[in-house]
């Protein structure tokens, strides 16, 4: 099966290799540089207090303020529905089309989109790197996603052959992917409960303790972080689980998988309705690795999108926007929905 999915990607790889591989001059042609900043003031989380030396100490969290700072450099061919209504490009825009297989051009599409971002304190990136060549009989697409946001990250080689039918496409392949080591929780390798306590296990992690006036303070090193077992407990004992998790997931290195994938799209766009829906599945896998991801309950992964719209009356209109996926038992969906109404 391996040699056979193998000669099926050496296969669809050269049928999407174009005959006159990427002129220079129409390659960057319409393609678009970005950089934007914003910035503003972050969110005021509640107030919070304990207790000290028989009295008590504000620890309220006060948020620096939030920050989005993004480059990139696009090349990707608008919808009929899509309209660019903005004078530029803030690399913050979440253009459900830009997930399809089939785009809305034959030839090469990309998209390189870094994001630094600092939410409510916490600080993390957003990597989004995809080029697609898409054919009349092929479509290939080489995706590198790093999401800090929702924890997904993987590589992806996706290559098939394409059928076109009108406003139908199908389309058949195997797609390859790279990634961190999902569904294992170490944890649960580590510490049976009942069989050692708490605070053996805070030990193990590094932590010490010290008896001081009837009440255990915490120390990591020499750094005193808690007064008392509940604040430790409370505070830093599941950041301590948290950051062992990673930590040996992290030594388990990147997995590696084949997958069987089968696409379906189909567009109609006029005047005053639209309809744009996608959906690929992922049916059947091959583990690469020894921590490749364990299908227990289902074989079965996709992702799907749906773009809709109507102009119901001259002053009325509908639409429906959203995506769906689900890679390693991760489900991540965006929708919204909703009407315009213009009153004249």
């Amino acid at each position: 099966m391996k040699k056979i999915i193998l000669l099926l990607v050496i296969f669809l790889v050269s049928c999407a290799t174009p005959k006159k591989c990427c002129a220079q001059n129409n390659f960057f042609k319409y393609s678009t540089f970005y950089t934007s900043m914003s910035m503003g003031s972050s969110m005021i989380e509640d107030q919070d207090y304990r207790s000290i030396n028989k009295g008590y100490e504000d620890v309220t969290e006060i948020n620096p303020y939030d920050y989005n700072l993004t480059i990139g450099l696009r090349k990707i061919a608008r919808f009929d529905y899509e309209y660019k209504v903005k004078t530029w490009y803030y690399g913050t825009e979440d253009n459900i089309a830009d997930n399809v297989t089939i785009g809305n051009a034959v030839g090469w599409e990309y998209l390189f989109n870094y994001s630094f971002i600092r939410n409510r304190g916490d600080a993390y990136n957003e990597q989004n790197f995809w080029l697609r060549y898409l054919g009349n009989s092929c479509v290939t697409k080489v995706q590198y996603t790093d999401n800090q946001r929702i924890d997904l990250k993987y590589i992806s080689l996706d290559t098939r052959y394409r059928i076109n039918k009108g406003n139908w496409d199908i389309t058949i392949g195997v797609m390859a992917r790279v990634h961190p080591v999902y569904g294992v929780t170490p944890i649960e390798d580590f510490w049976v409960p009942g069989e050692s306590s708490f605070q053996q296990l805070a030990s193990d992690f590094g932590y010490s303790t010290q008896l001081v006036g009837g009440r255990w303070h915490w120390f990591n090193g020499e750094e005193l972080i808690a007064t008392s077992n509940d604040e430790f407990f409370k505070h830093y004992f599941g950041s301590a689980v948290a950051e062992y998790n990673q930590q040996e997931l992290d030594k388990l290195g990147l997995q590696k998988e084949i997958s069987a994938v089968i696409g379906l799209a189909y567009y109609k766009h006029a005047n005053n309705l639209w309809l744009h829906t996608w959906v690929n599945v992922l049916p059947y896998h091959i583990g690469l690795d020894d921590y490749s991801f364990n299908y227990k309950e289902s074989l079965i992964e996709w992702d799907a999108g749906i773009v809709f719209g109507a102009r119901v009356t001259k002053n009325l209109g509908i639409f429906v926007e959203g995506t769906h996926m689900k890679y390693w038992d991760k489900p991540i969906f965006d929708v919204k929905f909703g009407f315009n109404y213009l009153i004249f």
